[in-house]
C-alpha cells in the first residue's frame, strides 16, 4: 500500500460542525445539533454512520450517506424526515465540499460555510 501523506482520517470517530446547527423537529420543537459520534459497525453506501449526540433527549438524528447525499435525517435505513443534506460524494463527511442545504420552518435553505470537522485526534495513514 503506498503511503499518502495528504490523506488524513479521523481517528476519534467524532465529528462536530463548524456552526451552531438548529433543526426543527415539528411545528414547535427544535434541537441543536453540532456533535456526531460514529456508529462502530454501521455502514450506508460503504461509509460510516454518525449518530447526533443531544443530552438526554430522546430525539435521534443520524448522518448517512445514499444515492450521492449525505443526510440528516430520522434514520438512515429508510428516512422518513430529512433535516439536511449536501450532494457528495466525499467517503467520509470531514472530507464533504459541497453545500449544505438544511430545512427549517418549512423551507430548504442553503448554507454555504457549514462543514464538519474532526473532534479528537488525527492520524496520518
Amino acid at each position: 500500500m503506498d503511503d499518502d501523506p495528504g490523506f488524513r482520517q479521523c481517528d476519534s470517530g467524532q465529528l462536530t460542525f463548524n456552526e451552531e446547527l438548529t433543526l426543527q423537529l415539528d411545528n414547535i420543537r427544535s434541537v441543536n445539533v453540532n456533535r456526531y459520534e460514529q456508529l462502530y459497525g454501521e455502514y450506508a453506501a460503504y461509509r460510516p454512520i454518525y449518530k447526533a449526540l443531544v443530552g438526554r433527549s430522546s430525539i435521534k438524528v443520524f448522518l448517512y450517506h445514499a444515492n450521492g447525499t449525505w443526510t440528516l435525517g430520522h434514520g438512515y435505513i429508510k428516512s422518513a424526515y430529512e433535516f439536511g443534506r449536501v450532494n457528495d460524494t466525499a467517503l467520509r463527511p470531514e472530507f464533504i465540499t459541497g453545500v449544505w442545504q438544511i430545512h427549517y420552518n418549512g423551507v430548504w435553505r442553503s448554507n454555504n460555510n457549514l462543514k464538519l470537522r474532526c473532534t479528537g485526534t488525527w492520524f496520518y495513514i
